[in-house]
C-alpha cells in the first residue's frame, strides 16, 4: 500500500544564521541592552536573567555574530600569514609554529601563498587589512617594504617571517640561507668535487640569491672559479616543479668532461624530481652523482638513497615569528628584534667523494 505524501505546507524553521539578538530578548523577555550585557559582560546580568537570555541562545539556536562584534571595536580577532608556497612541507611546518604561537590568544590565522607574485602579495595585503587583522606575518616577494610600512602605519602590526630585516624597522624572523647553501657546496668541494649544478629559484626572491651567494662564496672558498664551479639552472617560481626535468636534462646532456658531479637543489621537493630524472638516465646516486636537498622535510631520510639534505628549524622558524607579532601588538613598549636561525648539514647517502659521472657515459661511454 502506497505510502500518502503529505502536501499541506510546513511552517518554515527559522535559521540559526537568521535568528537575531532581538529574536533572543523576545524569548527570554528582556530588554537588547540586557541580551548584549549577557553576551558581552555576563557580570553585570543577575543569575536569573542570565540563565534565561542561554535557555533562549539554547533554544532559538543562535550563533554571536564575533566578527561584526570585534570590528566594533576597530579590530578582528585573526592574524593573516601570507607566505610564498603554503603547500611546501618546509613552509607548512613554519605555519604550525606561528599557529601554535597565537593558540593561546584565542586567535584565529588567514594562510595565503603569494606564489612568488607582488600582484598576488599585494592582493593579499589588501585583503587582510579588509578583515581588520590585527597583524600579518610575510614573507616578502619584494625586496622594497614600502607598502607594508604603509600598512603598519595604518594600525597593523607586520613580521618578516624567512626574510632578514635589512634596515631593522620590522621584527623579523629568519634563516641564514646563504650558510645553508655554502654549507652544502663546501661539503662537496672538500669531497672532490668540481663542477655542481645547482637547481635555484627565481633570484628576486632574498633566500634564493642568499644561497646563490653561499655556493659562490664555497667555490671561491675551495680557489675555484665560481663560474666554473657553479651551475646555475634558475626556476621561474620555487612551485615550478615541472621545469626541474628539462632543466636536469641539460645536465645529463652536457660533454662528459663538462658534466656537473653534483646537483645542489633548492629543496627536498626539487630533490625528489631530480632523483627521478637521473633515475630515467641510468645515472646512480651517489655513484655517478651527488644530489644534496634542503630543508631535510621528514621524507628526505625515507628516500633511496636517504637524501643529504640542509635542516632549517622551521617549526621554531614560524613559533618565534608568530611571538613577536603578538608582543608587538600588545607590549606597551616595544623593541624590534631579528631572530636569525642557523641551518645544518644532515650527512645521509645521496652524496659521496667525486662521482664518476665525468667517465660514466649511460649511452655506453
Amino acid at each position: 500500500m502506497a505510502t500518502k505524501r503529505r502536501t499541506e505546507p510546513l511552517t518554515p524553521r527559522t535559521s540559526a544564521a537568521r535568528v537575531t539578538v532581538k529574536d533572543v530578548a523576545k524569548l527570554a523577555g528582556v530588554s537588547l541592552g540586557t541580551v548584549s550585557n549577557a553576551l558581552n559582560r555576563p557580570t553585570l546580568v543577575a543569575p536569573d536573567t542570565l540563565a534565561k537570555v542561554q535557555a533562549a541562545v539554547d533554544q532559538l539556536g543562535f550563533v554571536r555574530n564575533s566578527a561584526a562584534h570585534q570590528l566594533r571595536g576597530g579590530r578582528s580577532n585573526s592574524f593573516g600569514a601570507i607566505v610564498v608556497d603554503a603547500s611546501n612541507p618546509h613552509v607548512a611546518a613554519a605555519i604550525r609554529g606561528l599557529e601554535d604561537a597565537i593558540h593561546t590568544r584565542g586567535a584565529s590565522l588567514v594562510v595565503c601563498s603569494s606564489d612568488g607574485s607582488a600582484d598576488r602579495e599585494r592582493r593579499y595585503l589588501q585583503m587582510l587589512e579588509e578583515q581588520r587583522v590585527q597583524g600579518i606575518v610575510i614573507t616578502p616577494v619584494d625586496r622594497g617594504v614600502r607598502r607594508l610600512e604603509a600598512l603598519r602605519e595604518r594600525g597593523t602590526a607586520v613580521v618578516l617571517l624567512d626574510h632578514a630585516s635589512a634596515a631593522g624597522d620590522f621584527c623579523s624572523a629568519s634563516v641564514d640561507h646563504a650558510l645553508g647553501s655554502e654549507l652544502s657546496a663546501r661539503h662537496l668541494f672538500d669531497r672532490g668535487h668540481r663542477r655542481i649544478a645547482f637547481v635555484n629559484g627565481p633570484l628576486n626572491l632574498r633566500q634564493c640569491s642568499a644561497r646563490r651567494r653561499g655556493a659562490r662564496r664555497a667555490a671561491a672558498t675551495a680557489g675555484l672559479n665560481p663560474d666554473d664551479a657553479i651551475v646555475e639552472l634558475n626556476l621561474t617560481s620555487i612551485s615550478a616543479l615541472g621545469e626541474v626535468p628539462a632543466l636536469i636534462e641539460k645536465v645529463c646532456a652536457a660533454p662528459r668532461g663538462e658534466r656537473a658531479s653534483a646537483v645542489l637543489c633548492l629543496d627536498d621537493a626539487v630533490a625528489l624530481v631530480v632523483l627521478r630524472v637521473l633515475a630515467e638516465h641510468r645515472l646512480r646516486v651517489p655513484r655517478d652523482i651527488s644530489v644534496i636537498g634542503y630543508d631535510d622535510v621528514a621524507y628526505a631520510a625515507l628516500l633511496a638513497p636517504a637524501l643529504t639534505s640542509v635542516r632549517q628549524p622551521t617549526y621554531e622558524l614560524g613559533q618565534a615569528a608568530g611571538q613577536l607579532l603578538v608582543a608587538e601588538i600588545h607590549d606597551g613598549y616595544h623593541v624590534h628584534q631579528h631572530l636569525n636561525f642557523q641551518p645544518e648539514l644532515i650527512l645521509r647517502e645521496s652524496d659521496s667523494a667525486r662521482a664518476r659521472l665525468n667517465r660514466y657515459d649511460p649511452r655506453g661511454g
